[in-house]
């Protein structure tokens, strides 16, 4: 919003600049519910307010990198035969960048991509060819929460802000001085959890890691806790990922709410590196 238009395109049309910024596992009902309590949003709210909603957006795959794959792509999933994270697109594979930039626009990117093959630990590389197997692979440690510290630590997620602030920095010193309009993008890892060295290096992320700063923003009695089904009354997809998610054994109301509000205050803080680069 707010950008600058280039000269025109061949039929006349204005070339603005785009600018895509992509985080990981951030709950659609956040941004769109508009009975949301639970953290304030206040860039995805102005988003909202002077921009457009879509409330019929769907994945074309509720996995990571065959998600980003059909993104990059701009093809469905059966036909970048990308099923799991371990399998994305091939290196070289054109991306929608790539013809943005065979079209006259200057293209840079920033942070997390996650579309090619080859990422992840092994353990998830095992695990995306087991599925239909008579045994589970557990991937992951058990869910927890970390508060690290104090009511001034606002940069959390260290490496995304090194990312964001690239981006900015990219804007105000480069892209002003361009002849030509351009496409940024910056990928953001969080809200997705942490990694969980306890669990051991080649096991995935379950830590829900923030500071006092951004869990004062979260409003905990507005928490609800969703009803979990027992394990015998599952989808047998959902029963495998609770598994690989380590979320089959007990836990406390607590427990459930004290990972629930770590995770929102880290959308807050997700939203703050977005209003850094508007």
């Amino acid at each position: 919003a707010g950008a600058r238009p280039w000269p025109a395109a061949p039929g006349g049309h204005p070339r603005p600049s785009v600018v895509l910024v992509a985080c990981d596992s951030l709950d659609g009902r956040l941004t769109f519910y508009p009975g949301n309590q639970t953290v304030d949003l206040p860039f995805i709210n102005f988003m909202k307010r002077y921009g457009t909603v879509f409330l019929n957006a769907y994945t074309n795959s509720p996995i990571c990198c065959p998600s980003r794959a059909a993104m990059w792509s701009g093809l469905f999933t059966h036909l970048t035969e990308s099923w799991n994270n371990f399998k994305g697109l091939d290196p070289g594979h054109v991306t929608w960048m790539d013809l943005m930039e065979k079209h006259g626009y200057h293209t840079q990117k920033y942070g997390k991509l996650d579309y090619t093959s080859g990422h992840h630990s092994v353990s998830n590389r095992v695990e995306a060819w087991t599925r239909d197997v008579d045994f589970l692979l557990r991937q992951e440690g058990r869910p927890m929460v970390n508060l690290t510290g104090d009511r001034k630590h606002v940069r959390v997620m260290e490496a995304d802000w090194q990312n964001t602030d690239k981006a900015v920095n990219w804007i105000k010193e480069e892209a002003i001085n361009l002849t030509q309009p351009f496409v940024l993008y910056l990928g953001l890892n969080l809200p997705h959890p942490y990694p969980s060295p306890y669990a051991g290096e080649n096991f995935g992320s379950s830590t829900f890691l923030t500071s006092p700063y951004w869990l004062e923003k979260v409003t905990y009695e507005a928490i609800k806790i969703p009803k979990w089904s027992s394990l015998s009354e599952m989808h047998p997809v959902d029963y495998y990922s609770s598994y690989t998610k380590n979320c089959t054994g007990e836990f406390t109301k607590q427990e459930v709410r004290n990972i629930r509000a770590f995770y929102y205050a880290m959308c807050a803080e997700t939203d703050a590196m977005l209003g850094r680069l508007m």
